[in-house]
């Protein structure tokens, strides 16, 4: 959530609780925007690289720009890049942000099987898996 987000930078934690004391509001996506946004994710190999808070931001940013425009501010590539499959504008906040994006894919070290979702070690040899980049396609600006 992003109160726990909150919560491990201390020195943003105090500003946080004084804009919550002065009417910041807190928002909680459905359970299903979070399922789609988890379903996604998986599709598109992002889903070890997005935290809960991260999904849970995106979810959000798909139920609220049904009736505004949303826009999402975040330097995580990942983020960009499922907001961008998702079609939800987003910036950078100190970096220029994606210029292409990307679906993700899994290649063992050892055998060169290839996997679509992360396991921890190949079932065939042992080894460590790497991502690769399966496809990739210039983000519309």
């Amino acid at each position: 959530t992003v109160e726990k987000e909150m919560a491990k930078r201390k020195d943003d934690y105090n500003l946080f609780l004084y804009l919550q004391e002065k009417g910041l509001k807190i928002f909680k996506p459905s359970k299903k925007s979070v399922e789609q946004v988890d379903e996604l994710a998986r599709k598109k190999g992002e889903d070890r690289r997005l935290s809960p808070t991260d999904k849970e931001l995106l979810a959000l940013a798909i139920e609220l720009r049904e009736n505004s425009e949303v826009v999402l501010v975040t330097d995580d590539y990942s983020m960009q890049n499922l907001a961008d499959f998702f079609e939800i504008n987003y910036t950078g906040v100190s970096q220029k942000g994606i210029s292409k994006r990307f679906v993700w894919m899994y290649k063992c070290k050892g055998c060169g099987k290839i996997f679509k979702r992360y396991v921890s070690s190949c079932p065939v040899c042992g080894s460590p898996l790497r991502t690769f980049v399966k496809s990739s396609r210039d983000v519309k600006k």
